[in-house]
């Protein structure tokens, strides 16, 4: 053996001693036995871990963080050493220190519960409780079995708080795993699934709660929120009935029986529990504001406004409230009390798309004189808030319609520039230049209520998209005086060098044949996007969403009946001539906009086949990764997948008469075939 093996062994004998003497409590043989281990090998980090354990054991803290940071130097690995030195750190009150050595240790050996428990502690001195739950969640995932029923339940409820959704749900789960009889626990995790939308999880949870406390009324509840979001109504009524049954003195559960009578179009019942709810609690504001959406759908104008009135009483800070009780004021030819209702819905949220697409709000109060009281009110919001996107789209808007360009030019490109700035610091931080051209690469053109929002949204996900200031500008057919400059002021300014692209959706162009030769004219090799839908479901889609918007009273069925009388009068133009696209109120064309082939055919004489890319709408949802391949694709982007695909602008309603479906389908059958062929797609609807 060579001396230096000699050496290496008789350290190592030395540092065991020290060891087996420091177990003991030996202190003193203990230091002498380092002492002699050292001496051999001055520069191991384990023997002055030892040393250190040594001086701390002797209450000799500064000797023993000494000898631990000398431990560290030789070997910055050692976790323990780490630990103990925020231990140390942690007695002197140095907290700084401390959680710098404990977050140290915790990256070394991230699976040590001791060292959570530990940082615990010392958040919980210094009263950060959210990081003390986030600490004691880490340790209790590493050891489960170490914490009881109770403590697991508590920690989910603390994370909750925190809004720490998943992590709140695995503590439920172990929960119930350690007392399964434990009632509340099964209550707590079903309501957390709902929320995060894992009904299927949800129900077999509730379900099991339910066999352990079939009397508690919240366990029907629930149950019925779980139907009633799967759009089960049928099962979701009798579990709401059980639970008013079991608590009948809950607003809340006749309020939530309303909402599915409601969902369901069965208004009178709904109106039942809804007073019913505001006969327990007089002050329950969502009754109030249920019941006056009911009295709008019913034309109760009366009814509606005292309804709203109620709920302005209960929450005067409710934007949406207002502009609905605006609504109900004009449709009773209440001007001034419109206007005021109007008006102080902007004032409380101004950051709101007001006035977009040239609404109804816009034309009425533009009609009733209020453009200078509504331009003050923005030009104070865009001081107090200078970093808004909307207010400045707003107030670009207002001095549109002015007819003062130039202001609103400025206002679209700070709304542009803030939107960006937020969305993509770095492109603003590297790339921003005023100067550069500003230009789209691409336009959705349509067709209306078919999925273009959810496309455009999809598409302005990409890492290298960078997106307009709002969805749709309607220049090409409706603006197109106010002059391409102040289009190109809705578009980032994108250097000519970067690999980045941006674009618009306005729906409405497919149906504009000028808007193609507009187009054609200043960007001749733009790329096209155009997404269809089954006519059928198109119809009944945007009727539903006029309704929504309070633009549509009719029925559905009279709104079709008189529409189909129009076209069929002029069987050769079945997309509607000048006259019906004049003559229909709103210009809503439930029927002729489905017509699909005629506006194709216009557009394709203009623009090159190879500049569209035509997309089924059903597919973006039933294959939305397919789908958006060949979209990033056609715009010459790198493929890119996103974490979620959700459905945007989507609507909620009963399905239609069949007759009134048949006759619809009878009428497109001939056009969708045309369409087909002409494109070379089947569509299969």
């Amino acid at each position: 053996m060579s001396d230096i093996e000699n050496q290496e062994t008789a350290a190592f004998n030395f540092k065991q001693k020290a060891e087996k003497y420091l177990s003991q409590g030996k202190l003193d043989e203990a230091y002498a036995n380092c002492s002699k281990a050292l001496e051999i090998s001055p520069n191991s980090g384990e023997i002055y871990k030892i040393l250190g354990n040594i001086w701390e054991r002797m209450g000799q803290l500064e000797s023993a963080k000494k000898s631990y940071k000398q431990a560290i130097q030789y070997n910055s690995n050692l976790a323990e050493v780490h630990a103990n030195l925020g231990s140390i750190s942690a007695r002197q009150e140095q907290w700084e220190q401390a959680i710098k050595y404990y977050e140290k240790a915790i990256s070394i050996k991230p699976d040590f519960p001791g060292f959570y428990r530990n940082l615990a502690k010392i958040w919980q001195c210094l009263g950060k409780e959210q990081l003390v739950t986030e600490c004691r969640y880490q340790a209790l995932i590493l050891e489960p079995k170490l914490a009881t029923a109770t403590e697991w339940l508590n920690l989910g409820d603390k994370l909750l708080e925190l809004g720490k959704r998943e992590e709140a749900i695995a503590c439920f789960y172990m929960t119930i795993e350690l007392d399964k009889k434990l009632s509340l626990a099964y209550q707590n995790l079903g309501e957390l699934l709902i929320k995060s939308a894992k009904l299927e999880s949800a129900l077999v949870v509730l379900k099991q709660g339910i066999k352990m406390t079939p009397k508690n009324p919240r366990y029907y509840y629930l149950l019925g929120e779980v139907f009633q979001e799967k759009k089960e109504y049928d099962l979701a009524i009798p579990a709401y009935r059980y639970a008013i049954e079991l608590k009948p003195d809950n607003h809340l559960f006749h309020k939530k029986l309303g909402d599915v009578f409601h969902k369901k179009g069965e208004l009178k019942s709904a109106i039942v529990c809804y007073q019913k709810a505001i006969e327990i609690n007089s002050d329950f504001f969502w009754s109030y504001y249920s019941l006056g959406n009911i009295y709008t759908k019913q034309q109760q104008w009366d009814e509606a406004i005292a309804a709203y009135y109620k709920a302005t009483i209960i929450n005067p800070k409710f934007h949406q409230l207002y502009f609905y009780l605006g609504n109900a004021f004009l449709h009773k030819v209440q001007n001034d009390q419109a206007v005021d209702a109007y008006l102080a819905a902007i004032k409380l949220k101004p950051e709101h798309p007001w006035f977009s697409n040239y609404s109804t709000l816009w034309k009425f109060l533009v009609s009733q004189g209020q453009l200078q009281p509504i331009l003050k009110l923005y030009q104070n919001a865009t001081k107090l808030n200078p970093n808004s996107v909307l207010c400045y789209v707003n107030l670009g808007e207002i001095f549109t319609e002015l007819g003062n360009i130039d202001a609103a030019i400025t206002c679209y490109q700070t709304a542009c520039y803030n939107k960006i700035s937020k969305s993509h610091p770095t492109f603003v931080e590297q790339n921003w230049n005023s100067q550069n051209i500003r230009r789209p690469n691409f336009i959705i053109i349509g067709a209306q209520k078919s999925g273009t929002t959810s496309l455009e949204n999809y598409i302005v996900q990409h890492p290298q998209v960078i997106p307009a200031i709002k969805k749709e500008t309607h220049f090409w057919y409706r603006d197109f005086s106010k002059g391409i400059n102040w289009y190109l002021a809705h578009f980032p300014p994108i250097p000519n060098s970067q690999n980045f692209i941006t674009g618009e959706a306005t729906p409405n162009y497919l149906e504009y044949y000028q808007s193609a030769k507009r187009i054609y004219s200043v960007f001749p090799n733009i790329k096209l996007l155009v997404i269809l839908r089954n006519p059928v479901d198109r119809a009944v889609s945007q009727y539903h969403h006029w309704v929504r918007i309070k633009r549509e009273e009719r029925s559905f069925e009279k709104a079709i009946d008189a529409e189909l009388e129009m076209l069929l009068k002029n069987p050769n133009q079945p997309q509607g001539d000048r006259n019906y696209w004049q003559q229909q109120p709103g210009n809503y064309n439930y029927i002729g906009r489905g017509v699909y082939v005629e506006f194709i055919k216009k557009w394709m004489e203009i623009f090159p086949r190879e500049q569209f890319i035509i997309l089924k709408g059903e597919d973006l949802y039933e294959q939305p990764i397919t789908t958006m391949k060949q979209v990033f694709y056609f715009l010459g982007l790198p493929e890119h997948q996103l974490q979620k695909y959700r459905k945007l602008n989507a609507g909620y309603y009963q399905p239609i008469n069949q007759s009134v479906r048949q006759r619809l389908s009878e009428y497109f059958q001939p056009h969708n075939h045309r369409l087909e062929e002409y494109l070379g797609i089947k569509f299969n609807w």
